[in-house]
């Protein structure tokens, strides 16, 4: 098959024939029909988060099931699917916390580059090369686990599904289930790209009276009011502080949600947030980086700190939620769609992304 494979840190992905193993148990053959250029990838590729390489990187996809492996009974071949970069086992002691995102199976998986068993169907058996996050989407075919497949309807287009299977799930969770937020609530959201326009539109539909767009691009500010928010502020803005109270009632916002990866960002956050309130982290930092909030006044102030991965719930019951507010008409997912390359201009998608695009790259496959 045809792949993206990266086998330097921050060097251009290398397009290659990759030979793929069939898939083994309890794991499916996907043909990948669409799948987007997220900023995960992006840090990746740039060597700021940890893997092992090669690797074929790619993690928001969906596409046909091709073959099934043996005890493989939640979808056969002709299904369409979303694919979950977070499959969950159910049995471990995290999935039964009801914490599925940290499934100790999955984390053991994609911390070697492999799938469940701890080994690998991509590339030559006495080098296999590593997938990333149980997907590698970047890539015609990807072997994945049974439980990272998510059978979708046939009306459902395969971009659309594509981007709910990380940027919309990721960002409409963050402000649903770790923010919780409320009718009335007025909440932050601190980075708009394809993770933070999601937070908007969840803001929104919760029935926020006051949705705060911050970004260090003032181009993002129309986007931003399209969206579900009701103000725009510059993140680098001196007042920046000043501006959000008088927007809250000199009191700061009931959910502040970071979605940068940035730790000045995250920092700020903290600030605009009123006692009491939520810091919701969705951001992935570079390797060695650290936040620095102050610890005098922190107990009194009662803010929480929240880590939030893959919106904080339950992957598939999310993305299903999701898919089923698009087919109501109540999130204009094809609008955050852009630009619809082929694999081979996936090194050109990589540079819009570092660049500031703000629609969504599709890598689409006939």
């Amino acid at each position: 098959m045809k792949a993206a494979v990266l086998r330097a840190f921050d060097q251009d992905l290398a397009i290659e024939e990759v030979a793929l193993a069939n898939p083994k148990d309890r794991e499916v053959l996907v043909r990948i029909r669409a799948t987007g250029v997220c900023s995960s990838d992006l840090s990746t590729i740039r060597g700021k988060t940890a893997a092992e390489l090669p690797l074929i990187p790619g993690h928001e996809a969906a596409g046909t099931v091709e073959r099934v492996g043996p005890g493989v009974s939640k979808v056969r071949p002709g299904d369409r699917v979303v694919l979950s970069w977070a499959p969950n086992c159910g049995q471990c002691f995290y999935c039964q916390d009801r914490h599925p995102t940290l499934c100790d199976t999955y984390g053991f998986a994609a911390s070697r580059g492999a799938l469940w068993d701890g080994t690998r169907r991509v590339g030559p058996a006495e080098a296999p090369i590593a997938h990333y996050s149980c997907v590698s989407s970047f890539a015609e075919f990807a072997v994945v686990p049974e439980a990272g497949c998510i059978k979708i309807a046939e009306d459902v287009p395969f971009a659309v599904a594509a981007l709910v299977g990380c940027a919309v799930t990721t960002g409409f969770g963050a402000v649903v289930n770790d923010a919780k937020a409320r009718p009335g609530d007025s909440v932050a959201v601190l980075g708009i790209g394809g993770v933070g326009i999601n937070a908007l539109t969840a803001a929104a539909l919760s029935g926020a009276q006051t949705v705060i767009a911050m970004d260090i691009d003032p181009a993002k500010e129309a986007l931003a009011l399209q969206n579900g928010a009701t103000h725009f502020v510059h993140a680098a803005a001196p007042d920046l502080i000043d501006q959000i109270r008088s927007l809250t009632a000199g009191r700061g916002v009931d959910h502040a949600i970071e979605c940068t990866g940035r730790p000045s960002a995250m920092a700020a956050a903290y600030d605009v947030t009123r006692p009491a309130g939520d810091v919701v982290i969705v951001g992935i930092a570079a390797k060695g980086a650290t936040l620095s909030i102050p610890a005098i006044g922190f107990p009194g102030s009662k803010k929480r700190l929240i880590g939030s991965i893959y919106g904080g719930g339950v992957p598939e019951s999310d993305i299903l939620r999701i898919l089923g507010l698009y087919g109501q008409g109540r999130l204009n997912l094809d609008a955050q769609i852009g630009a619809r390359i082929p694999l081979e201009r996936v090194n050109e998608a990589l540079r819009w992304l570092e660049d500031g695009v703000l629609a969504r790259t599709m890598i689409e496959f006939p």
